[in-house]
């Protein structure tokens, strides 16, 4: 899906893939109107909390109908038998942590979803860094990838990497990602209440092949010019002993 850098080949990170153009644009719009308008009415909550949805029922909301489309993007998406999915409406300027996806439900030990992705709903705010940094390998990281947002766009990666989201330039606008984590067993997770959202559309007909979907540009991040090796390893070691 991905043309990966070189100096990526045999490693996790050869497993992240970008593709463009993943939905039409006027579901970019629709989704993105619907998150923004949950923010406007919930000011003090930057997403809608996580949903869950089994992959072999059939789409009731919108959103269930992305996921399902996306699917046809994932490796080996088949084989999943359920997406755990949430959105995010944040300031350009605002960054986040950064941490490995798990089940919050389990907190002795780091479960991680088979793969993590992310559907980009605008062209604001900082790019999102994943690293060869897994919850079994305490070392600090040594490489990285930055997936930058644009409409459209969807990332997929390994759900064991450490990952987060660099403050981007204040803007006007806000930045809006659909997160999904894909799912081979179904997580202990808390859900979160019914999500009041515009119900599946039957006249969205949409098959985006892989050959049609343009690649993405991945661009190679060197950690240490980020944060010392030491200060990596705090991060890696406080989400590992995270209850």
């Amino acid at each position: 899906m991905v043309k990966t850098p070189e100096a990526m080949k045999g490693r996790a990170l050869s497993r992240i893939s970008a593709v463009d153009n993943s939905i039409p644009p006027q579901v970019i719009g629709e989704l993105r109107a619907q998150i923004i308008k949950f923010q406007a009415r919930r000011p003090t909550s930057s997403d809608g909390g996580t949903h869950w949805y089994s992959l072999d029922t059939p789409p009731r909301l919108l959103f269930e109908q992305v996921i399902q489309h996306l699917r046809s993007l994932v490796p080996r998406g088949h084989e999943f038998i359920g997406a755990e999915w949430w959105f995010r409406a944040t300031q350009t300027d605002t960054g986040f942590p950064f941490h490995f996806d798990r089940d919050e439900a389990i907190r002795d030990s780091i479960v991680s979803p088979e793969l993590a992705s992310i559907l980009y709903l605008s062209n604001a705010g900082g790019p999102t860094v994943i690293l060869d940094a897994t919850p079994s390998r305490i070392a600090a990281p040594k490489a990285g990838i930055a997936v930058h947002p644009r409409p459209g766009r969807f990332g997929v990666f390994p759900g064991s990497l450490l990952h987060g989201v660099l403050p981007g330039r204040p803007g006007r606008w806000p930045r809006v990602t659909m997160l999904v984590n894909w799912w081979r067993v179904v997580p202990r997770l808390e859900r979160a209440p019914q999500l009041d959202s515009t119900p599946a559309s039957s006249r969205w007909r949409v098959d985006v092949k892989r050959a049609n979907a343009p690649f993405a540009t991945l661009e190679p991040v060197d950690p240490s010019r980020l944060l010392a090796k030491a200060a990596w390893r705090d991060i890696v070691s406080n989400q590992t002993s995270y209850k």
